[in-house]
This record gives C-alpha cells, structure tokens and sequence, in this order.
C-alpha cells in the first residue's frame, strides 16, 4: 500500500512538471513574436520617413542629412542660357493681378542671361537668329493696376540687345553686327545702330546705313514713324548721300510727297532743301493738300532767314487745295516754327521775329486778306504773339 502511493506521487509530481514547461513555453514564445514584429513595424517606419523626406523638396531645402566627410551630396543642376531663353519666350503680360509678377519675372530671367556672361551668347544669337520675339511696347496700357514697369524693354529681342550689351566684349559685338545685317524692323536697326556705336564708335557706321537703306528702298517699311527712324538715324550719321534718292522718291505714284523723306530732305540739306521742295510744289503731279501742306511748312521753318522761302510760303498760304484749318495753322505758326529760344532768343531769332512781325503787318493791310476771315484772324493771331516776343526782348534788355 505504502509503495502504491509513493508511486502515485510520483508520476503526480511528473505531470504536474510536464505541464508547467509547456504553459512556460506557451507563454514566452509569443513575447519574442512580438519584439520581431515592433521591430520590422520601426523600421519600415523609418523607411517611409526616409523616403517621404527624400520626395519633399521642403524638406530636401530646409534639411541637410548627415553624411561622412568625402560622400557626394546631389546638386540641382542650373538651369541653361537655352532653358531661361525659352522661358521668356513663353511668358505673356496680360492685364490683372499676374501682370506685376510676369514683368519683374521677364526682368530677373534677363539678368539671369547677363550673369552668365559670355556662355550665354551662342544661344541669345540663336534666339536672334529664328527671328523670334514677344512684344512688350503696349503692356500694361490702360488703368492703375495695369501699370508697365519703366524697366521694361519694347521686346523681347529689344532686351536681349540691352543683355548682350551688358555682356560686353568682341563676341557681344558680333552678335549685334549680325543681328544689325538681319533684322527687317526699322527699330532694330536704330537700336543696334546706337549700341554699336557707343561701344566702338565708327567701327559700324557703314553696316548701320547700308541696313537703314536697304530698309527704305524695300518698300516694306511704310510706316511714317518707322520711315523718320531710319531718316533720322541717317541724319544722326551725318549721312547726305542717299539726299539724291530720297529726291529721285520724293513724289510717289500716288501723287503724294513722301513726308518722312521731305523731312529727312530738310534736315541733311538744310536750307538747300526750298529749292527742291519750290520745285516739287510746281509739279503737275501733286494735287494732293496734305502734301502742298507739308511743302509749305518747309518753307515757313525759313520765312524771315531766307527770302526765297516767302514765295512759297505765301503760295501755300493762299492755296485753295489745302484746307481752311492747313491754311489757318500755317500762317498763326509764323510765331513758333523755325524760332529756337523763343523765351531767351538770340539775336539772329530776333531779326527773324522782326522780319515776321513786319510781315504779318503788311499782309492785314491787304484786302485779299481783310477779305478772307480765317486767314485775317489768322494773321492777327501771329502778329500779336510776335509783338509780344519783342517787347519781352526789348524790356530784357
């Protein structure tokens, strides 16, 4: 009996052992599942974060990750002369709150080119080169908040002249020098024109006439403003010899006296020029008032200096063909038009004024006038102004 016992205790104590090993085991096993499983949890957070950082360009500007002495660090590349220029080819200036910000972008974008330097002239003389270009001249026209920045160029191309200038040197030159020969727009030539001769005077003298010729007698430039341009840049070189084509052309086949060539006539000739406007003011072919108008108003820049100019400013004072008003405004000008220092006159002005104001006395005398309202008003208009400039003169002194 007492072996049985000591039996049963026996295989008792046995189980109750076997079964506090397995409950252990049961019990551990899924605390190490559970340290593996934070673990990979942490380090795919780690990798997301990492990641996330890598992706956000806020972070990547604003944060610098640690690296050991030697790692390379990635650098955004800088953007390219061709990158900026086509930038600025894209950008458009349209009235509204955006207008401000594309203008001052445009101004950047150039300053951009201009640092670079010289690197930047093969794709600027690229760009030149397609003939491309953005207008800017009429930006911002219109109100308050449309205002245009003062900086701004006309053009694009107007801008990239003003970069390559800045640039400067032989290279810069050259590109000018291409451009000057290329361009078809009598503002181009103007500008390049005057760059070029700031930067080596006389050096593009030559190049900058043939291409204002060129301009003029290819009958694409019609516009009377960019006609005087390239007239004036041509007086400005002190340039007579294209005097005989501008006269050859004066008279059109319209009948018409080109304005912008008369004016051109008469700055590079000077007085010479009211032998040829009394000539073309004969011409069977010009019937046309504005043109006599403009004829005679030549002439009246020397009424009182010349006296071959009072012929023919008295036939286009009394010519029907021109209207009251040309008529009108032509003799009350004998107080402004060829006078310079009209405040402070000189003395050679002054004999010119004193010439007119006995002029316009001798014609309110004649009854051709007194009979002819507009131009009586007219003439007394001019004599008391010009009365008026004499006692100024006279209580000056």
């Amino acid at each position: 009996m007492k072996n049985a016992l000591t039996i049963l205790l026996a295989v008792a104590v046995g189980f109750l052992a076997a079964t506090l090993w397995s409950t252990r085991r049961q019990t551990t096993a899924p605390l190490a599942t559970s340290d593996a499983t934070t673990a990979a949890i942490n380090s795919s957070a780690e990798n997301r974060d990492r990641g996330s950082a890598e992706r956000s360009p806020r972070r990547v500007a604003t944060e610098s990750p640690a690296t050991e002495v030697g790692t390379p660090v990635a650098v955004t590349a800088k953007r390219t002369a061709e990158d900026l220029l086509n930038e600025l080819a894209s950008i458009e200036i349209t009235p509204g709150p955006s207008q401000a910000r594309a203008q001052y972008r445009i101004l950047g974008l150039m300053d951009q080119l201009a640092q670079m330097g010289g690197s930047a002239l093969p794709a600027i003389r690229q760009f030149l080169a397609g003939n491309r270009d953005v207008a800017y001249a009429a930006a911002g026209n219109g109100g308050r908040n449309n205002s245009r920045n003062p900086l701004l160029p006309p053009s694009l191309r107007m801008g990239l002249f003003d970069v390559v200038r800045q640039i400067g040197g032989p290279d810069s030159e050259q590109v000018l020098a291409e451009t000057l020969t290329a361009t078809g727009h009598a503002s181009e030539v103007v500008c390049l024109a005057q760059l070029l001769e700031a930067s080596s005077p006389g050096k593009y003298r030559d190049a900058a006439l043939t291409a204002a010729r060129t301009l003029l007698t290819g009958g694409k430039i019609t516009d009377v403003s960019e006609r005087n341009q390239l007239f004036d840049l041509l007086v400005q070189l002190k340039d007579t010899s294209f005097a005989s084509t501008a006269q050859a052309n004066l008279i059109g086949a319209d009948g018409k006296v080109d304005t912008s060539a008369l004016r051109y006539l008469q700055q590079a000739l000077g007085d010479k020029s009211l032998a040829l406007a009394a000539q073309t003011y004969k011409d069977t072919r010009v019937a046309d008032g504005d043109s006599k108008e403009a004829l005679g108003r030549l002439a009246l820049s020397y009424v009182g200096a010349d006296d071959s100019a009072l012929e023919l400013f008295h036939q286009a004072a009394f010519d029907p063909q021109l209207k009251p008003d040309q008529r009108r405004e032509l003799v009350e000008d004998l107080n402004q038009d060829g006078l310079t220092q009209r405040k402070n006159p000189s003395a050679e002005t002054l004999q010119i004024i004193a010439k007119r104001y006995a002029l316009t006395q001798t014609y309110l005398q004649q009854d051709y006038v007194k009979n002819d309202k507009t131009l009586f008003a007219a003439f007394q208009e001019a004599n008391k102004d010009l009365g008026k400039m004499l006692e100024r003169a006279g209580a000056a002194k």
